[in-house]
Order: structure tokens, then sequence, then C-alpha cells
């Protein structure tokens, strides 16, 4: 088994919503954010991930740092993914899908479930963001 390391932003605006983004190459929606390159930290691969992604541009003080999560990978065959999961508030004019991102989708807690996600954000972060809210 494969397993590819990832740092990943759970991205909410100042109404709860939450950025999810589809890859040309995917049918899923997952959160922003990439794998990790050699000698660079989770934090380092997520703000070049978002500039390149997304083109956002933040700073560690922008990262709060949720957790660690490993799940099987949706787009890769015998694959597992380690992300390591941060939470980013931003307004939603910011985002701006550029590189691999086909599309950016906001969420909402009545459109989520109609939805495909992937594994990381259904098991790791839609719980998470629906007690956000609460």
């Amino acid at each position: 088994m494969n397993t590819i390391y990832l740092a990943s932003a759970l991205i909410t605006d100042e109404n709860n919503r939450l950025l999810t983004v589809r890859k040309k190459t995917s049918t899923y929606y997952m959160m922003a954010g990439g794998k990790l390159e050699k000698d660079e930290t989770p934090e380092q691969a997520l703000l070049r991930e978002l500039k390149e992604e997304l083109q956002i541009t933040l700073t560690l003080a922008d990262l709060s740092f949720l957790g660690q999560h490993t799940c099987e990978a949706v787009n890769e065959t015998n694959t597992i993914v380690t992300a390591h999961i941060y939470h980013i508030q931003i307004h939603s004019s910011q985002p701006k899908a550029s590189a691999e991102i086909a599309e950016i989708k906001w969420l909402t807690q009545t459109n989520y479930t109609t939805v495909k996600l992937a594994r990381l954000i259904a098991e790791f972060s839609i719980p998470i963001w629906l007690k956000m809210s609460n």
C-alpha cells in the first residue's frame, strides 16, 4: 500500500460555508491543499498549494491546526492519504481556481449531502465544520 502525505485546509468564509475543490482529473470534491514536497513542512506545503491552486496568499498566522487523519485515497488505487489539516477563514471573494483545479464549490449545511466528497473531507472535516456552526 502506498502512502501520500498531504497538507489540507478546512476553509470557511464569514457565512460558515465550506470551500471545496474538484481537480480536473477527479469527480470528487475535496479540501484545498496538496502533497508535501521534499524537506517541506505541512504548513509550507499548504501555503504553497493555496497560492498555486486558489491564488490565495496567507501566512502561518492564518493557519489553525485541527489534527491529522489517515484514510483510503479516492483517486489512487492501493493508496492511503495521511493529512495534516488546518482551519482557515477567508472572504468568499478571494479564491480563484487555477493550476489543476477545475472547480470551486462552496458547501452549506443544506447542500453538502448532495456533493460527491473525498473520504478525507467526509470523515474528518465535515463533522468538525458542522460543530463550528452550533
